[in-house]
């Protein structure tokens, strides 16, 4: 019977060293500010609102007081809360700005505006990335994250070209801001699917929201595995 714990033991003990070896603990990354919504063109006298989200110094998102400013108001004019009013034709420059504890942070994108009356049409956006083991365990392949048509959800799409072990315990997957850290993040739930294509729909989420696909030991509290969400 004492040779049946010890037993136990050590394989838990094992297990958990095997997922803790390349765990980071510390979680700190730089803060973000991130436009959420911007587009490239907005037609003669459209209007439109953009949003924004800021990221502490840990990748949780926080209010922060955001000062927009338009490189030419002749052209295009955005208030205090980010809405944008189209006044004829030509191109600007759209700028976000926040500082939080001495950190000054700025996002900026050229938007043309037009005088034809075309209404712009957004195309979904779609991102990709590469998943990378950061364990002594199997877990490789390539992702898509991708908008869908008239709807708030997103699509992640992981290729056929995923591997992970099986003999991992508690494997579940998150979207992160921090790659070190499941504290903010959504999960996706736990991995059931090992080998080859497989998706997950992700409801009523931004597709600028997070940064990272995080895979993480669930029963021992680290990470496992990330990919980070490229443009």
């Amino acid at each position: 019977m004492i040779k049946k714990y010890m037993l136990l033991f050590v394989s838990l003990f094992l297990m958990q060293t095997s997922c803790i070896g390349e765990d980071i603990i510390n979680d700190f990354i730089e803060p973000e500010l991130r436009i959420l919504n911007p587009i490239s063109s907005l037609p003669v006298p459209e209007t439109y609102q953009l949003n924004t989200a800021y990221f502490n110094n840990i990748g949780i998102e926080e209010e922060a007081i955001v000062t927009w400013t338009s490189s030419n108001a002749n052209i295009i004019t955005i208030n205090s809360s980010g809405f944008l009013t189209a006044i004829s034709e030509g191109t600007a420059i759209i700028s976000a700005s926040v500082e939080e504890n001495e950190v000054f942070l700025e996002e900026s994108f050229t938007i043309t505006v037009t005088e034809d009356g075309t209404v712009i049409v957004i195309e979904p956006i779609v991102k990709a990335g590469t998943i990378a083991t950061t364990s002594s365990y199997l877990l490789t392949g390539t992702f898509t994250l991708q908008e869908q048509e008239n709807s708030d959800d997103l699509l992640l799409s992981v290729n056929s070209d995923y591997q992970a072990t099986t003999s991992l315990p508690g494997l579940y997957l998150y979207l992160t801001n921090n790659p070190n850290s499941i504290s903010g993040a959504y999960s996706v739930g736990p991995v059931s699917v090992f080998n080859g294509a497989h998706t997950y729909t992700i409801p009523d989420t931004n597709i600028n929201d997070y940064t990272y696909l995080l895979y993480w030991c669930q029963p021992f509290g680290v990470k496992v595995g990330t990919g980070e969400i490229l443009d």
